[in-house]
């Protein structure tokens, strides 16, 4: 078995890497670190299992490096919450026994293609994201974007952007923007408009076989923002064409928490600081 463990760069994450890797050693277990840093779509080593020692950023990049191999992967929560991690530090010597001996189960996550479009120029950039794709002014000013669906025109968004939101990412900023969690299972996506100037503009949730476009109709700078982590400057009249993609994010879980389960927790651990 040959185990690759992607760890956060931070000197605790450094240091457990180091020691998971020796004790995997000792049971014959091949391994090889790779620092969050080191990661990326041309610098994915090949392996049985992704170990990741992070948050939920860290995971989350190493989900999209590692979408068309299909390498599960399992996550260690070394973040706040880590809606997407299997477990805790403190268990994770215990966890290494069920991993070997094959006790554990694998989750399918949905993920989305998003595509930036230009006039005249054609695809400018195109992704892959397992959380969100947000459009969001960068100027204290509201923003237009019009939103199609299977090529018709469905609404306008008049505020401060617009999240596009897998299950998984549905805890996340599309959370903290006013919208529904959705569970994994569900085979659908979250529309959750940003600080929208009209009471009638609210979460949508929509097929994820749906085609979504959705046009920049605004002049203030305003940017695309994949899982957090990807950013690029978008114009007026750009288009971003967001469909559900066929490859998928394949978690471990050793054990099960849902995702109603975990924000249950956070907001206890709020209401507690």
């Amino acid at each position: 078995m040959q185990i690759i463990i992607v760890h956060k760069n931070d000197s605790k994450a450094s240091i457990l890497a180091q020691k998971v890797k020796a004790v995997l050693s000792s049971r014959g277990v091949y391994c090889s670190l790779l620092g969050f840093c080191q990661l990326t779509e041309g610098n994915c080593p090949e392996g049985d299992l992704v170990m990741v020692l992070g948050g939920d950023g860290t995971l989350l990049k190493t989900a999209r490096s590692y979408a068309d191999s299909g390498t599960p992967i399992l996550g260690v929560n070394l973040g706040t919450v880590g809606f997407l991690s299997s477990i805790e530090p403190e268990d994770l010597m215990e966890a290494l026994d069920l991993l070997l001996q094959g006790k554990y189960e694998i989750k399918k996550r949905m993920m989305i293609n998003v595509q930036l479009f230009r006039d005249g120029q054609g695809c400018l950039h195109q992704s892959i994201a397992l959380n969100d794709a947000v459009i969001k002014a960068r100027v204290l000013h509201t923003i237009k974007i019009n939103l199609r669906v299977d090529g018709t025109l469905y609404t306008t968004y008049q505020g401060d952007g617009v999240i596009c939101a897998t299950p998984t990412g549905s805890t996340a900023y599309s959370l903290s923007a006013g919208g529904p969690i959705l569970d994994p299972s569900v085979s659908a996506l979250v529309i959750t408009p940003i600080s929208p100037q009209f009471l009638s503009s609210r979460p949508l949730v929509i097929r994820s076989s749906a085609k979504l476009e959705f046009e920049l109709d605004s002049d203030h700078v305003t940017y695309l923002n994949i899982d957090g982590e990807e950013e690029i400057p978008i114009l007026k009249g750009d288009i971003i064409r967001i469909s559900r993609s066929p490859a998928v994010a394949r978690i471990v879980q050793l054990k099960p928490v849902s995702s109603t389960e975990k924000v249950a927790y956070w907001i206890q651990q709020a209401e507690i600081d």
